[in-house]
């Protein structure tokens, strides 16, 4: 097995991350692998966060991790890949409120679908990953190729884990967007029994669960704000900061939501401004060592 100093240090070069967040990866992330390397397989690893959090780089640092160190078959699949295709939710938004059209809340995933790959993954077979494309808001019409079997399935997705909500909790909107556009509640008493049902199942499906907890509503937008520039800048094309602060409140109720109720069974890393891990904690202990 290769020196956890030099590997990390590989890695934070390979994904041009900051110097800082070596530290992170010494004491969180490389204990993290080296748990995931001895787990019997296949299995399944959750990562929640709310967006920006850093989930999908976590993701391919620990396939890179397990990969090129330990030698195991990583398969990523994010909770976005899932989203229905523009069509399909623009059916949505005809048939059950113009809300679902936007992309995120639980109601816009492929709940079916999800729970198949995952069986499939389990069992060893060659499958094709669904890949979404942010940039032109729809599903892309080629997938990606993976061989079985795999030994670990990085299942990465901004609401993981989130549970449901009582109706009281739901009555008062909490910004413009539900005040405005579902002054009623019946778009968010959808997403909320979507969450409450077909969810669960799929968030039944993992073995393991970790969540990188943000301090606030406001470190989120701005991750997220800078999440759209970098795309912006790669791809030529994105929204604009009026669209995206409209978008964000679709994600707001649930976000905060997690914030104050973590899932019972992840282990939880705090996350600073700056998105570096401040303490770790599982059942209310915190520095839990895994």
């Amino acid at each position: 097995m290769s020196d956890p100093q030099h590997s990390v240090q590989q890695l934070i070069k390979k994904l041009a991350l900051p110097k800082e967040a070596q530290a992170n990866f010494e004491r969180y992330w490389w204990p993290l692998a080296k748990r995931l390397a001895q787990v019997d397989k296949p299995m399944v690893l959750g990562i929640s966060g709310a967006q920006g959090s850093g989930k999908s780089t976590l993701a391919t640092a620990l396939q890179i991790l397990l990969g090129q160190t330990f030698g195991l078959q990583v398969a990523t699949l994010s909770l976005d890949d899932l989203y229905f295709p523009l069509s399909h939710r623009r059916w949505l938004a005809q048939h059950i409120h113009p809300l679902l059209r936007t992309r995120g809340v639980p109601g816009t995933h492929d709940i079916t679908l999800g729970l198949e790959l995952i069986r499939r993954l389990r069992q060893g077979h060659d499958l094709t990953l669904p890949r979404f494309d942010k940039a032109s808001d729809d599903r892309r019409l080629e997938g990606e190729w993976l061989q079985g079997p795999v030994d670990l399935v990085i299942f990465e997705g901004w609401c993981l884990g989130a549970s449901a909500q009582n109706d009281a909790a739901l009555e008062q909107p909490v910004n413009a967007l539900e005040a405005e556009q579902d002054a009623d509640g019946r778009w968010r008493h959808h997403v909320n029994q979507c969450l409450a049902g077909p969810y669960q199942r799929l968030f039944g499906q993992m073995d393991m669960l970790i969540q990188l907890k943000a301090p606030n509503w406001q470190a989120v937008t701005r991750w997220r704000k800078e999440q759209e520039q970098a795309l912006i800048a790669m791809q030529g094309k994105g929204m604009d900061e009026a669209e995206l602060s409209r978008f964000l409140l679709h994600y707001q109720r649930i976000t905060e939501h997690q914030l104050r109720h973590s899932p019972a069974n992840a282990i939880i890393y705090r996350l600073d401004e700056q998105r570096q891990v401040t303490d770790m904690q599982q059942g209310g202990k915190p520095d839990y060592v895994i």
